[in-house]
């Protein structure tokens, strides 16, 4: 029998905070004469940013190897900034945080890195409404891997009593293999009508 919902966790980027990783690698195309998806793919395509938000490497580190797949020196101060501001806020999704709050605990399950964690805590005060936290580079795995999750239920509770959302089917369908109740977050609008089916008040 299922219990009753106690715990929401939320994905964070492009549900809570949408992001274009773009407008980085379009200033960093301009510097290096490539276009922005030819500079992302340069980056993506060796999995740095992957390395990043696993924890694998450091931010030092990170720029460093994205210097070199660039073949540009990077001032690590500058990069930092750049790459970290890519963020901007669903006010609908965030609305429904704080309906969600007075009666659920609320905890947030983020594949990201140390730049980007202090850049949402530092310009987004939704990010103070959740209770706790779950991030990639901190437990050293990323979503899909089981251990991210069994991280996440250590803080939230029995997997019958939590719901998950995330943008990605692939990882709410991972959440949903430990008994986890997952939505596949589309809108806010959709989200609303999920939540109130699942049994979440919204008070």
């Amino acid at each position: 029998m299922t219990g009753v919902l106690t715990t929401v966790i939320f994905d964070l980027g492009n549900v809570v905070l949408p992001f274009d990783p773009l407008k980085p690698c379009a200033v960093l195309g301009q510097q290096t004469g490539r276009t922005p998806t030819e500079a992302a793919r340069l980056i993506y395509q060796k999995n740095l940013e992957r390395w990043f938000e696993q924890g694998t490497i450091d931010g030092e580190r990170f720029t460093r190897e994205v210097s070199g797949a660039l073949g540009l020196e990077l001032d690590p101060n500058e990069f930092h900034n750049l790459w970290a501001d890519m963020f901007s806020e669903n006010e609908d999704v965030s609305a429904l945080v704080r309906r969600l709050k007075p009666n659920h605990r609320l905890i947030l399950l983020s594949n990201t890195n140390p730049w980007h964690w202090r850049y949402a805590k530092e310009h987004f005060p939704i990010v103070s409404e959740f209770s706790d936290r779950v991030l990639s580079y901190e437990i050293g795995a990323l979503k899909p891997h089981p251990a991210i999750y069994r991280a996440a239920l250590e803080k939230a509770g029995t997997a019958d009593r939590v719901i998950f959302i995330d943008d990605i089917a692939t990882n709410v369908d991972a959440a949903r293999i430990m008994g986890i109740r997952g939505v596949h977050f589309q809108s806010a609008e959709q989200l609303r009508r999920e939540l109130m089916t699942l049994g979440c008040r919204l008070d």
